[in-house]
């Protein structure tokens, strides 16, 4: 499955791997269909490494998952896939340390576009 990305400075086609992450991927969809990121702005672009985007407050601080957005909880655990590789090209959803202190990643709507290859050290820690 695929989604289209209509951004200001051109079209982008996100190739998703509803398989291997469904709920990362029905969080994203949701997100798109509910109009969450239109008119988000880039927040971060570092040259050779990311751009990352998804955060309505523009601050890259901000965001929530869709389950949030619909009353639940604002971030869930990511579905991290030792298939599934970062390359030049490849999508993930950005992933933070949660706020228990316990050591857990959790995601909610800022994803990242990776620019750049051998940066599989982001192999494990992003969905």
């Amino acid at each position: 499955m695929s989604v289209l990305l209509e951004t200001s400075i051109g079209d982008i086609v996100i190739d998703l791997y509803t398989d291997q992450a469904p709920l990362t991927t029905k969080n994203f969809l949701k997100l798109c269909k509910a109009k969450y990121y239109n008119f988000t702005i880039v927040h971060r672009v570092e040259r050779g490494f990311v751009v990352q985007l998804g955060d309505p407050t523009g601050s890259g601080n901000g965001g929530e998952s869709v389950f949030g957005v619909l009353g639940g909880s604002k971030y869930f655990q990511p579905e991290i896939q030792s298939a599934l590789k970062h390359k030049r090209g490849t999508v993930s959803m950005a992933a933070m340390d949660d706020a228990s202190g316990a050591g857990l990643l959790v995601s909610g709507s800022q994803f990242f576009i990776t620019l750049g290859n051998g940066l599989d050290y982001l192999d494990g820690k992003h969905a």
